[in-house]
């Protein structure tokens, strides 16, 4: 018995539509997160934008993009130590932060657009132009209008 399937049996969580499971209530998920210990709180997050990020990649996910990003930018650490995971969520944070530019949410935008900036190698000018362009150009679109 695993952890979902004993919780479920337990009646902490539910299962709603096809494979999507929901707790019961939300005091039964804040317990349930507050049982995940301070000092992993930041990996189980990372790790969750992982795999939402793995399930969703290449398709248009709407405003799901600001969860997962944000779920994975607790990673930052883990995150830089392979360039081209730091390439791949930094193109995942540009996409959110547009996607924030589009809903006229400069502030969020910049944030995201920030992250993305930060995931970027030191020498994205010369390995990364044109990523490094376009965030710089939205940077300075959000910033104008914050």
């Amino acid at each position: 018995l695993n952890g979902l399937e004993g919780a479920l049996i337990d009646g902490f969580i539910v299962k709603e539509g096809e494979g999507s499971l929901q707790f019961v209530h939300d005091k039964v998920r804040e317990a349930a997160y507050n049982l995940i210990p301070d000092s992993d709180k930041k990996q189980f997050h990372y790790h969750l934008g992982k795999v939402l990020y793995s399930l969703c990649d290449g398709k248009d996910v709407g405003d799901t993009i600001f969860l997962i990003a944000s779920q994975i930018n607790h990673g930052k650490e883990w995150i830089l130590r392979d360039e081209d995971l730091s390439v791949c969520i930094s193109e995942l944070n540009m996409k959110a932060g547009e996607k924030a530019l589009d809903g006229c949410d400069h502030k969020t935008a910049y944030s995201y657009l920030g992250a993305a900036l930060s995931l970027l190698p030191e020498d994205h000018w010369r390995t990364h132009y044109d990523l490094s362009l376009r965030l710089n150009f939205l940077m300075a679109g959000a910033a104008k209008s914050c």
